[in-house]
Parts: structure tokens; sequence; C-alpha cells
């Protein structure tokens, strides 16, 4: 997990040095109501929060869950993209940034590197606070690294530039993740008839 999550970083390192995200830093991405500049500090922020998390105490008396229980902690229907929520997730993605690309990836590859030194030595059972829960350290590196290759391709389209290969390991543990959250939202059979049996699938399948 932890050789995954660092190599998968350094794939998105690349991508944040670009030219061409500089050169549309401040259009908009593939994501509706994000800026270019906007999706590349919130791709950071897979990293960043890492960091953030483990320099602190994890909540006293909370049982950890998995990566499948938070992100179904945050399912239901999908908000407005003006609610409080999503607009939130992209100031805070623009806060990240506001140092301009070459800042955003000097600091993102700093802290890739402070937790290349770091993470090796720790248990993957250790607790880790995830905003308001608590994740053994391998789950929390799991949702880290489902955000690091969803934003990635979201990052990469915005650029109009090829997504970039993220190691098979990653790519196992993603689509892993995501599929059980998605049999977890819509049922084993659905999931099933829409990876087997496309002729049987009637709604479009999502994780989120």
């Amino acid at each position: 997990m932890i050789s995954a999550f660092l190599d998968t970083a350094a794939v998105t390192s690349r991508l944040l040095r670009s030219p061409v995200l500089a050169e549309r830093w401040e259009q908009p991405s593939a994501l509706a109501e994000f800026r270019v500049s906007a999706l590349a500090g919130h791709l950071a922020r897979a990293l960043f929060n890492v960091e953030r998390w483990l320099a602190e105490l994890p909540p006293a008396g909370g049982r950890p869950i998995d990566a499948v229980a938070y992100f179904l902690s945050g399912a239901g229907p999908a908000p407005h993209l003006e609610d409080a929520v999503p607009r939130h997730i992209r100031e805070v993605g623009e806060q990240e940034a506001a140092g301009g690309p070459a800042a955003l990836a000097g600091e993102f590859d700093a802290a890739r590197a402070r937790l290349a030194a770091q993470l090796p030595a720790m248990p993957l059972d250790r607790p880790v606070g995830v905003f308001a829960h608590v994740l053994p350290l391998d789950q929390c590196l799991l949702t880290r690294l489902v955000e690091l290759v969803v934003h990635l391709d979201d990052l990469a389209v915005s650029l109009e530039e090829p997504t970039p290969s993220v190691p098979a390991q990653a790519t196992d543990l993603v689509i892993a993740c995501l599929t059980r959250i998605a049999v977890a939202r819509h049922g084993v059979l659905p999931v099933m008839r829409t990876l087997a049996r496309r002729e049987r699938a009637i709604d479009p399948i999502a994780a989120f």
C-alpha cells in the first residue's frame, strides 16, 4: 500500500509539472465549476492531507473503519454544485494552489519526500484521523490513493493530455475499492451484470 501510494504520487508530480498546466491554470477544468488551478490544488491535497493527519492525534474513542465505509459515509444524492460542501472543496483547492503551479509542484514534491521517509517506519494499523473518522493507516492511504488516481485522470483530461499510467498495484487497489463501493450502493447482481453481461444491465453503475 505504501509503495503504491508513493509511486502514484510520483506519477502525479510529473503531471503537476506539465507546462500545459501553467498555460491553462486559470481556465475551466473538466469538472463543472472547477478551474484547473482548483483541481490541481484538490489533487495535491490527497498527499498534503496525509502529512497533516499524521501530525495529529486521531479522535479519541473512534472505532476504526475501512476505506469503503469512509466513502459510503458521504454517499447520498449528488449535492448541487453551489451547496456548501462542493463550494468549500473548490475554495480549499484554490487556496492550496494560491502560489501558482510551480509553487504547488514544489510543495507537493517536498511533502512527497517527507512521507517517503516517514511512512515505511509506520505500522499499517496505526490509527489516523481522517476528517471526522478514524482509519488504519493502510485504509487512510487507500482513500487518498483513490483521490490521486481519479483526479489524476480529471486533470489530464482538463489539460487535454494522455492520462498517465499508474502502477498496477495502485490500479488494482483502486478498482477493488470502487467496485466494493458500487456493490454496497447498487447490489452484487447489477454490478456483476454491468461488468459481465451488459445486455442485462439496466441502470448506470457508479461508485460515486
